[in-house]
Formats: C-alpha cells, structure tokens, sequence
C-alpha cells in the first residue's frame, strides 16, 4: 500500500513538473501580445519567445549551448543589430545578407549554440521594424524566460544545464559560412517579390540547426517538418476563429496558439524550438497574409530541410 502510494505522489510531481513549465510559456506568451494589444505596439511582439519558451522551460533538457547571460546579450545584440540594419538604404537582399552575418558572428563570438539569435536579427529586417520598443520586448520577455528558468531550476523542477563554450575552430567557421551561403541564395528570389513568408525567421533558425553536427534531429527530419506545418496551421486557424470570427481578445488567440503547439511538441517528444516562433508568427503578420502563410511556411521549410539533409550531410 505504502508503494503505491508512493507510486501514486511521484507521478503526481512529475505531472506537476511538466505543467508548470507549460503553464508558464502560456502566459508568457499571453501577456506579450496582450501588451501589445493594450499599448497598440505592434513590435511588442516577438514570435521568438515562444520558441526561447519550448528550448528553455519545456524541453526536459536546454536545447541550446549557451548560459543564460550569453543568451540573453546574444539576443539583445542581436535585435538591436536588425533594427539598425532596417534603416540602412540597401536593397533587402542585402539587408538579409547583413542581418546573417552578424548575426552568426554574435552566435560564434558568444561561443554558443544559441542560434535563435538569427531570427531576432532577421525578422525586423523583414517585416521593416525601426522602433526601438521590438529591442525593449526582446530584453523584457528574454528575461522574464530566464528568470522563469532559475525559478524552475531553484524549485528542482528541471536540472539547470551545464554550459560549455564553443572556441570556434576551421571546422565551425566553414559550417557557418555554408550555412550562410545558402540561405543567403534561398533569400533572393523572396526577397526580390517580397514573398518573406518562404524564409520566415524561424525557419532559418530550424535550417541551421538542422544542418548543424546534431544527428538525433536529422534522423527525426521529418516530424519537424510536420511541426512546423502545425504550428502555422494552429497559428493561424487560432487568429481567425477565437480572434477574428469569435471577437475574443487577440492574447486569448495566441494562448491557444501556444498551448496547442506545446502540446503537440511533447506528444512527439520532439522539443524542436522553430515550431513554437512559427505559432506566433501569424498574430503580427497583416490579416490578407494568413490564407498564404501555412503554404509558404511548409514550402520553404520543406525546401530548406531537403538542402540541409543533402548539402550538409558530410558535416554531420
């Protein structure tokens, strides 16, 4: 009887243990788009967060690289780099070029893995983003994340990573310089007709990561295409029918959005980060856009992850 109870409280704990961290991303994603509903600051909104949520609170273990102060000035560095990009009088080509550049640089100089740094240089060069509020968003909800984190770790819910620093070698250099090379070629014919859906930054975020030395989510290539499918989906079916159709509160959209991805996430048991940005995504992109953005998404990831699974297959 004593077994079974003991049975019993440490699979209650474990559940209590895999909720919170949910419970948490939920509304932390939840109170970004509610502030920018509530401050009418469109560039509050930073898709990437839901992304740093699943790689940071939900997977078992943290799915990047990196320590918290290194993420976080990655990030930060990052962001405040895309912005300034934005306004410079180049063609967007050569922006998103830039923006890759730099980007990668911070993530090899920070001595990380921590690649979501891409997409937080990236995505206000796409969607013309000059306000310093988006650098303020990704400071406020990146450190809300990793305080969330500590706060975790303190109450012994998930085991705090060890972080080990990269020293970048010949090896590492040459990777990121393919790795830019091709997205820089795959960019050119979305940029030229501004079809920005088809390199969304998430997207880019999951081609390097799956063109990187990680052979685990190589092998699992294809259900990480089938999450990014569902996160667009969910994303957007989310936005029209409890936002737009239903009349409820754009916040109360993207809890749902984040929740079902979540959920599908550890279904598989695939803690595949780029999914959790492409759920948010939807909510800041215009509302002719939504009908094309599943079918731009599951293109140019199924293009990107072919080209990672054939160019790359030497490096891993």
């Amino acid at each position: 009887m004593n077994n079974t109870k003991l049975e019993f409280e440490f699979e209650q704990n474990t559940k209590i243990k895999r909720l919170i961290p949910i419970i948490l991303s939920v509304l932390l994603a939840a109170i970004m788009v509610g502030g920018a509903e509530l401050f009418g600051e469109k560039e509050i909104i930073f898709p990437e967060i839901t992304a740093i949520a699943i790689g940071a609170l939900v997977a078992p273990v943290q799915s990047w690289n990196t320590s918290r102060l290194r993420l976080l000035a990655a990030i930060t560095s990052s962001a405040l780099f895309g912005v300034l990009i934005v306004r410079l009088p180049l063609p967007l080509i050569v922006k998103i070029i830039a923006g890759l550049v730099i980007s990668v640089c911070i993530i090899t100089i920070s001595k990380t893995g921590f690649v979501p740094a891409i997409s937080a240089c990236i995505l206000p060069i796409l969607m013309s983003t000059k306000s310093l509020v988006y650098v303020l968003s990704v400071i406020v909800m990146t450190g809300l994340i990793l305080i969330s984190q500590a706060f975790l770790e303190k109450l012994d819910f998930r085991e705090k990573y060890d972080f080990h620093p990269v020293a970048p070698n010949k090896n590492l250099l040459i990777l990121r310089l393919k790795q830019i090379a091709v997205l820089s070629i795959i960019s050119i014919l979305p940029a030229y007709f501004h079809e920005i859906f088809f390199i969304a930054p998430p997207l880019m975020v999951g081609f390097v990561e799956m063109s990187s030395p990680r052979p685990k989510l190589r092998k699992r290539a294809p259900q990480a295409v089938l999450l990014i499918i569902s996160a667009a989906v969910i994303g957007v079916l989310s936005r029209r029918f409890i936002a737009e159709i239903a009349g409820l509160p754009l916040f109360a959209a993207a809890a749902v959005s984040v929740l079902g991805i979540i959920l599908l996430v550890a279904k598989l048991k695939l803690y595949f980060p780029p999914c959790g940005a492409i759920a948010t995504l939807p909510f800041i992109i215009p509302q002719n856009a939504l009908v094309r953005f599943p079918f731009e998404v599951a293109a140019g990831f199924i293009i990107m992850t072919i080209l990672a699974m054939t160019i790359f297959k030497d490096d891993n």
